[in-house]
């Protein structure tokens, strides 16, 4: 158990900058980020699956993705989006570019849930952390050819939600 938990802690040494920005990215909070992050060491250091993963670090950021629309799930539950106030992580633009992108974020990141594990894992990977068809084929165990067409069929369909969500929201205001 004692060499589990030195194991954590180097990972989270290399790793847990990055892991942090992910988890304020897709919260939108980063005191929720913060929090998470513990709740992942505790659920990294209880997994027997980390302990057999080959990536270990690639196997951390999943468990972290899943918390935070596990988290996101949960607050959509309890208040209704347009009466919660996130705290955008960004630096740049008016007030009302900040609005706007943080509308337009939440609205993505609501879509993102919608899709299968594996999908949301990619295009989470690919566009929001910027990693590369190579490095994300490596962490899901895919060729850079699979990775590629799962990153292109999860926009495809990611895009046909948001069209579909936002027909159903033109189609209530009216």
């Amino acid at each position: 158990m004692r060499d589990r938990h030195k194991e954590l802690l180097e990972l989270l040494d290399k790793s847990g900058a990055g892991i942090y920005t992910l988890l304020a990215r897709l919260t939108l909070r980063e005191d929720v980020a913060e929090e998470l992050i513990q709740e992942l060491f505790l659920k990294l250091s209880n997994s027997r699956g980390f302990e057999k993963s080959n990536c270990r670090e690639a196997y951390a950021r999943k468990v972290a993705i899943n918390l935070a629309f596990d988290w996101r799930r949960k607050i959509r539950k309890k208040l209704d989006s347009q009466e919660y106030a996130y705290e955008v992580v960004t630096n740049d633009g008016s007030p009302l570019s900040k609005i706007i992108k943080s509308e337009e974020l939440e609205e993505m990141l609501n879509t993102l849930e919608q899709l299968n594990e594996n999908s949301r894992q990619i295009i989470i990977l690919r566009y929001i952390e910027q990693q590369s068809y190579e490095d994300i084929a490596e962490q899901t165990g895919k060729t850079t050819h699979q990775v590629r067409a799962l990153c292109s069929k999860a926009l495809t369909r990611l895009r046909d939600l948001m069209r579909t969500d936002n027909k159903n929201i033109s189609a209530k205001e009216t």
